[in-house]
């Protein structure tokens, strides 16, 4: 008997075409906003994980200012992410201290100044942002500045005042080539090292806690900052790593209780933390809009409701013959219910296959469209969608239940037919 329900009602949903075409449109939007939604959240979430994964959890960042009660509240905090994500001023800060304290491995400091640039191939002037890196900070943090690959010249050595290092692009645009010099506002810094293009070599221009634009970055050592702009010992941001049997969350508060000793203000956030805040509001936004996109799947349920309800309008004498010859109400009730859930599941089907190919087209598109942090240009969560199996399984089972259920009215209406008022009906 199953058989025969599902034989009748690919026969019906054949037999009206159009109309059964459009209903399954409806569920086709509604699975495929809610897979493609759903798909490109996990991917950035998963992106960020692994890029937090790569820096290391056991890194802390700090910025100058603030105080330590400011920085352990809501306020502090996003103090602390402004600060991160290119909002905060270089300050005093001496990172020396940090050797007191026993848990900490390494650390370095950058420094971020907007200065006016000119080469003998570059037509006028330009004012780009200058970075201003401590010594090792590049091997200590490799990870943070994408490797640093070096693809001509050197990198910085201790002793380098007055040189400089660029990305690929920059010094293409300056027109300038290892051993040229590029003029920062009026001094000349020798060219030692050109980057590797982030393009080329398909690594992006950066993840969700990585320096983003490398290609078109400058970078200096941080006293030819001090030189040019006074102010010695001042930084943007430093990040701190500790040692991994060490609580990093403790090791913070070590950080700011050490140097409000020296009554300097700093603040720390860890990437522990700045990873999971940051998951925390991709995932409700990603709840957000998955509610929204659900809504459609709701209208598309409704459209598979109302198409029911005229195909029972239509067959009630096809009804009323089949309880004539001993057809029972659950027959009946399992035909519709039968032929409702396959609309659901065919425009589930066809929606999962619509939301992948739109996640992945959306995730090309917004990979790098998300800028808001430190370094040149700020953050780019560069990340492919996600597609779980629970989530394909869950969407194709969803979208049948939904049809299933929404056919449940229109199906007891018709299996309530009295066979002798169906029979009179035309």
């Amino acid at each position: 008997m199953f058989r025969d329900n599902i034989r009748l009602a690919f026969h019906n949903i054949r037999h009206r075409q159009v109309r059964s075409w459009l209903t399954i449109l409806g569920i086709v939007v509604g699975v495929a906003a809610v897979v493609a939604l759903i798909s490109i959240g996990e991917g950035m979430q998963n992106s960020i994980e692994e890029q937090f994964e790569s820096i290391g959890y056991n890194t802390i960042i700090l910025s100058p200012g603030g105080s330590t009660e400011q920085a352990s509240g809501p306020e502090g905090r996003m103090g602390v992410l402004k600060a991160m994500f290119g909002g905060g001023k270089p300050a005093v800060v001496d990172l020396s201290v940090l050797d007191r304290l026993p848990q900490v491995v390494s650390f370095g400091a950058q420094r971020i100044e907007t200065g006016m640039i000119a080469s003998e191939n570059l037509d006028g002037q330009a004012f780009l942002r200058i970075t201003g890196l401590t010594y090792g900070m590049t091997d200590y943090f490799n990870a943070y500045f994408n490797g640093f690959p070096i693809a001509q010249g050197r990198n910085f050595d201790q002793s380098d005042r007055s040189v400089i290092v660029l990305g690929a692009q920059v010094a293409t645009d300056l027109g300038v080539a290892v051993g040229d010099q590029v003029q920062i506002e009026t001094t000349d810094f020798e060219v030692i090292g050109i980057l590797e293009s982030t393009a080329t070599e398909g690594k992006g221009t950066g993840g969700a806690m990585t320096f983003r634009g490398m290609d078109t970055g400058l970078f200096v050592p941080i006293e030819s900052l001090e030189t040019l702009y006074g102010g010695e010992g001042k930084i943007s941001q430093a990040l701190v790593e500790v040692t991994d049997q060490t609580d990093v969350v403790e090791a913070s508060q070590a950080i700011k209780n050490l140097f409000s000793q020296f009554e300097t203000p700093v603040q720390t956030i860890t990437a522990e933390e700045m990873s999971e805040q940051m998951k925390s509001v991709m995932a409700s936004i990603q709840m957000t809009l998955t509610a929204i996109a659900a809504i459609s799947l709701l209208v598309g349920a409704i459209g598979v409701m109302n198409t029911m309800f005229t195909s029972v309008l239509e067959r009630t004498r096809e009804i009323g013959i089949m309880k004539a010859i001993g057809a029972k109400d659950r027959h009946v009730l399992s035909l519709f219910m039968i032929e409702s859930g396959l609309l659901g599941i065919i425009g589930g089907a066809i929606g999962v296959l619509a939301g992948v190919a739109i996640s992945s087209l959306a995730g090309g598109v917004l990979s790098g469209a998300l800028a808001v942090g430190p370094g040149s240009g700020g953050i780019s969560v560069s990340f492919a969608a996600s597609y779980s199996p629970w989530l394909i399984i869950g969407a194709l089972l969803a979208s049948f239940v939904l049809g299933a259920i929404a056919g449940v009215l229109p199906a007891r209406r018709g299996a309530k037919l009295r066979p002798v008022e169906a029979l009179r009906y035309e």
